[in-house]
């Protein structure tokens, strides 16, 4: 029996991909173990959102080359676009396989002699992709929590993102294929489902009869799902009739994470964003009438080519008003085949320095956000025991995390506890419930 061991670089939909093919390998008889241990063969699930996305794929690779396996395999996004920057800067023999083909990798090694002697490339152009894989699972491995991917690539094209060059045009799954993918994981026990895409504000416009989000999550309170979330949403995706849907749906957990980048006119028109700060203001207080306690996000870029010291200002200011519960926080970096990469960049030190002052800004929204949930009672879906506290770990509703005492059989299920202090932005509480929850719908 072959061993194989799988790292994953950047965001949710790459989980669910490696996940599923972790299934396939296992259905051919494959034993899978940690990247840490010796396998037959590693697979490397890469990233090229950031070039230090690009750079830690790179070093994933060699890490495993440095095992000496039967194989090494690249895939996804950096695997996609510098397939030649892999074998010039890795220097081994490894097989990189393109999106077009990822879904086939355990067939195509399967077809190959082993070891490699040189580097195989298997891949196609992304603009030539039509249907979105589905990437089926029977349970998501090691999480409590379920991510449900709807949906791949992107057609937008913003001037700064290469995720279109990598992934292809939006392609969406039909509502059936996600309904058979929703009733395996109910009956796989997960509580919790996280709806993902690469743009999931666009799921469905490719359908016939083209759909809309709204649909989605209806599919999901027909399926009476007990808890789920939606990830990424641009500002402008959010549409008052979703929002008075989700209102009333019991299932919704409140908790919205906005693809903003930046909050100047100028910004987002040179970016090729599709709204503008205004509209983002609204939808934040707009959310905040509907939903009390809804934790919102955002993503912002510091330093993009061109930002002027009143551009940044401008998002500064408009991120310390509004009534935000965290930020991720991406100094600009110039990625291949976009447009802004061929700008001229702002100096290094700048980009630094706003990104320093955002993620400041960012730990005291957050700190306030937690703050405030102090002496309430939440409802938590405990994840796991945590290994440096002894505590266990509950998400809540609202994306605020819980540490509370309590018994391993707890992990997996839903229960409410009383948060009773901070420190720093870690919230401890105490178990108000010590039965599972009733979780009828």
């Amino acid at each position: 029996m072959r061993k194989l061991a799988a790292a994953t670089l950047g965001c949710k939909v790459n989980q669910v991909e490696t996940a599923s093919l972790m299934e396939a390998f296992r259905a051919k008889g494959y034993e899978i173990v940690s990247f840490k241990d010796q396998a037959d063969v590693y697979l490397v699930n890469t990233c090229a959102v950031t070039a230090k996305a690009a750079y830690e794929s790179r070093q994933l690779l060699r890490r495993a080359l440095k095992k000496k396996p039967l194989l090494v395999v690249a895939t996804g996004c950096y695997a996609q676009i510098a397939p030649e920057e892999i074998k010039e800067k890795v220097e081994a023999p490894v097989l990189i396989v393109g999106q077009a083909y990822k879904a086939r990798i355990p067939e195509i090694i399967e077809s190959l002699s082993l070891p490699l002697e040189e580097t195989r490339v298997v891949l196609s152009e992304v603009r030539e992709l039509k249907v979105c894989e589905p990437f089926p699972l029977s349970r998501f491995p090691e999480h409590k929590r379920a991510f449900l991917r709807v949906q791949d690539g992107c057609s937008l094209f913003c001037t700064y993102c290469v995720v279109p060059h990598a992934r292809g045009p939006s392609r969406s799954l039909p509502l059936a294929t996600i309904k058979a993918q929703v009733e395996r994981f109910l009956a796989a026990g997960h509580l919790e489902i996280v709806v993902t895409g690469i743009h999931l504000g666009s799921w469905g416009k490719d359908l016939t009869p083209p759909r809309d989000l709204l649909a989605l999550v209806k599919l999901l309170e027909e399926l009476k799902v007990y808890r789920y979330r939606l990830s990424s949403l641009a500002p402008n995706e959010i549409k008052k009739e979703l929002l008075d849907f989700l209102e009333r749906a019991p299932g919704f957990c409140p908790h919205f994470h906005l693809s903003l980048q930046s909050a100047s006119d100028e910004v987002l028109r040179k970016m090729g964003r599709r709204y503008r700060p205004k509209d983002f203001v609204r939808v934040v207080e707009d959310i905040k009438k509907r939903f009390a306690e809804a934790a919102i996000g955002v993503d912002v870029i510091a330093g993009f080519p061109g930002e002027r010291e009143e551009d940044f200002e401008a998002t500064y200011r408009t991120l310390e008003e509004l009534p935000l519960a965290y930020f991720h926080v991406f100094p600009f970096s110039p990625r291949p085949r976009t447009r802004a990469a061929q700008w001229p960049q702002l100096p290094p030190h700048v980009v630094a320095e706003r990104a320093r002052r955002l993620q400041t800004l960012a730990q005291a929204k957050k700190k306030a956000f937690y703050a405030g949930q102090i002496g309430k009672t939440l409802e938590l879906l405990v994840l796991r025991r945590d290994p440096a506290r002894g505590l266990l770990e509950g998400l809540s509703r609202n994306y605020v995390t819980v540490f509370f005492q309590g018994g391993d059989e707890l992990v997996g299920q839903v229960v409410s506890a009383k948060v009773e202090r901070m420190v720093d932005t870690t919230l401890y509480g105490i178990l108000k419930t010590d039965r599972i929850t009733n979780k009828a719908r």
